[in-house]
């Protein structure tokens, strides 16, 4: 099956908390450990060493920008001036919706956030929503009143009919959009999508389960878990951090168990960037030697 991921150059060059990129390395490692996914990152921006890097990894880089950007960016300039960031999350948070006018041979594809870990395969091709499929956000059962969109099961051809409407609905509506893509499939699609057991989604603050297929740092990222598992005092009275402690001191069992896998894929995947560039180099060095 294949998997889709997305991220905007601007946000990896201003992610000073999140780490995205080694998120997506440890995304990309795990998928390729322990499924038989095929990956495709969708990526705003230009050729540069990190889409390099992934495409030696193994992984479809498809260059993209949202095909409404100057449309939501007039919308925000209007309806949302106290949001003068919100493209910056915008343009790859909406980019999983653009994905018909991407993938046009399956009608089914997974969708993730980068922040995932894959710790077997997901093996989703049972699932055929008639929309899509997604987990419960904050609580295990809350998929249809609190879903979650960092993982889905999407049907490309029925949210392609939807696209030019959903655009119209989220242009001409911002102001009563809360947040990004989850929270228009929320108001648009009004619950009519389809459950997903939460161990494709599972969060850390939920402890350790067996079962789990995907884990989903949908909060405190691992390098800030690390952090907190290291100093439980770490930035206590920084009110920036203020959410991601709460949810790590929900479970610190849970961010115990799975920020080291985390770790370890980050290790692996490092290694195997390094052992990349060396021989890239070394192929250099012989051709200029011949030259």
């Amino acid at each position: 099956m294949k998997w889709f991921f997305a991220i905007t150059e601007l946000t990896l060059s201003n992610d000073p908390e999140h780490g995205f990129i080694d998120c997506i390395r440890v995304a990309v490692q795990s998928a390729k450990e322990n499924t038989t996914l095929v990956p495709h990152m969708v990526f705003d921006g230009q050729e540069c060493d990190f889409t390099r890097e992934m495409r030696a990894a193994g992984v479809n880089v498809i260059f993209h920008r949202l095909h409404f950007y100057d449309r939501l960016l007039e919308a925000q300039r209007k309806q949302k001036p106290e949001w003068p960031n919100y493209m910056l999350t915008a343009a790859g948070a909406f980019m999983r919706l653009e994905l018909p006018l991407l993938e046009k041979e399956d009608k089914y594809v997974l969708y993730t956030d980068c922040d995932v870990m894959f710790l077997r395969d997901p093996c989703v091709e049972f699932c055929r929503p008639e929309i899509f499929a997604a987990c419960g956000q904050f609580g295990q059962q809350d998929y249809y009143v609190d879903m979650n969109s960092g993982v889905m099961v999407m049907n490309l051809e029925r949210i392609g009919n939807d696209l030019p409407a959903m655009v119209e609905f989220l242009c001409d509506n911002l102001y009563h959009v809360s947040g990004y893509d989850q929270e228009l499939l929320r108001i648009f699609y009004n619950q009519n999508w389809s459950p997903l057991s939460a161990r494709y989604n599972w969060k850390p603050y939920w402890g350790v389960n067996d079962e789990a297929t995907i884990v989903h740092f949908h909060a405190g990222k691992p390098p800030a878990a690390r952090h907190l598992l290291d100093n439980h005092a770490y930035r206590e009275h920084d009110p920036v951090f203020h959410t991601w402690r709460h949810w790590f001191f929900k479970n610190t069992a849970g961010y115990a168990h799975y920020v080291p896998l985390w770790e370890e894929f980050l290790r692996k995947s490092r290694t195997s960037v390094a052992s990349t560039t060396d021989q890239v180099n070394e192929f250099d060095a012989l051709r200029e030697g011949e030259g």
